[in-house]
């Protein structure tokens, strides 16, 4: 009985191989020749596989454009001199009693942005003003220059007419300065320096010749 179930099942399991072997082969080309390419679409294939070694699902490389001066923003000096000024009271500056405000940058800040090949520069200053034996509550204005230069020449030389004033019953208060009117070409070497300060001589000209490019 042993050898009739052994034989029995060695033929159940050879019939089961023929027929699974026949499955798989049924038809002149079997049934995966309609999910596997033929041989011309291989060589079609073939042409536009990438080669040996890439990857097909890597992106192409961007070029790299960004400059290295892109993160450069010049940094902002204050003119020795030029960080007070004093507004009197008449014409006489030598008497200390006359002076009405005297007023002091404490503080200097910039930011830059890049827009295409252009640099444009935001300047600005805190500053204090305290008022002298002659000063009372009131308002005024005040000269602030500023000036960016670049190696040898300069990009930008404007004055402002600053506004201050001291509430009454104080005797000091504070001013913020921005000018925004900054626009040069973007640099090509870190050599652009930026100036403020007190500037009360209306017809100053720059020290450096104007930038012709």
């Amino acid at each position: 009985m042993s050898r009739l179930k052994i034989s029995y099942k060695a033929a159940l399991a050879l019939t089961c191989a023929t027929a699974l072997s026949a499955c798989q082969t049924s038809g002149p080309d079997g049934i995966l020749s309609n999910i596997l390419p033929k041989k011309e679409e291989k060589q079609q294939i073939a042409s536009i596989s990438p080669n040996t070694g890439t990857n097909p699902n890597a992106k192409p490389a961007l070029k790299n454009t960004r400059n290295a001066l892109s993160e450069y923003c010049p940094a902002v000096r204050i003119r020795a001199g030029t960080e007070s000024y004093r507004i009197y009271k008449g014409k006489d500056r030598e008497n200390p009693d006359n002076i009405r405000y005297q007023a002091t940058l404490t503080k200097v800040a910039r930011e830059c942005v890049y827009s295409g090949d252009q640099l444009e520069i935001k300047v600005g200053a805190l500053g204090r003003v305290i008022t002298g034996p002659s000063g009372k509550a009131g308002s005024f204005d005040m000269p602030i220059r500023v000036a960016v230069q670049e190696g040898g020449c300069s990009r930008h030389f404007k004055l402002h007419r600053q506004a201050a004033s001291v509430p009454e019953g104080a005797t000091n208060s504070s001013f913020q300065f921005v000018d925004n009117t900054i626009v040069m070409p973007a640099p090509k070497a870190t050599n652009v320096r930026i100036y403020l300060g007190f500037d009360e001589t209306p017809d100053a000209k720059s020290s450096a010749k104007p930038c012709t490019s």
